[in-house]
């Protein structure tokens, strides 16, 4: 009986163990690496495509901004241009969801259609093959 925090004997066996494997296999580093060659190769098709996106990379969180949704200047001094950054925000969040769709309909799955996470059991197959997939979605988009 127990909760997520209660020190269930069982869940704590497990979490020592899962944190054993994950640094003896160094598998925050080796995601980190696959994070960086995802970071690197979409780069490159954004740059052949001449697409105005924004990769990077944290560890092995990589962020790929296609509209911009997070950078809205809301200034709350000057209160009546709030409505216009409210007007863009819904803009870009319909463009967020479709490069969702889109991206899934190339079998890639992200977090809100710009966040994607790597691990220690991708393989450079495995980040060629969903740079490959990006790109059947990234030669179809018109600037």
């Amino acid at each position: 009986v127990g909760g997520t925090l209660a020190a269930n004997p069982l869940s704590c066996v497990a979490g020592y163990y899962t944190l054993k494997e994950i640094i003896e296999k160094d598998a925050c580093a080796k995601a980190g690496k696959a994070g960086d060659r995802l970071k690197n190769g979409l780069q490159k098709i954004i740059t052949k495509y001449k697409l105005p996106y924004i990769v990077y990379n944290q560890g092995s969180i990589v962020h790929l901004e296609t509209s911009g949704v997070l950078f809205l200047d809301v200034n709350l001094v000057k209160f009546w241009t709030i409505p216009k950054v409210l007007k863009e925000l819904k803009i870009r969040k319909e463009i967020m969801e479709q490069m969702g769709a889109a991206f899934m309909s190339a079998g890639i799955v992200t977090l809100a259609g710009s966040r994607l996470y790597t691990s220690a059991a991708q393989t450079d197959e495995i980040i060629d093959e969903a740079l490959e997939n990006f790109e059947y979605v990234f030669k179809e988009i018109k600037v």
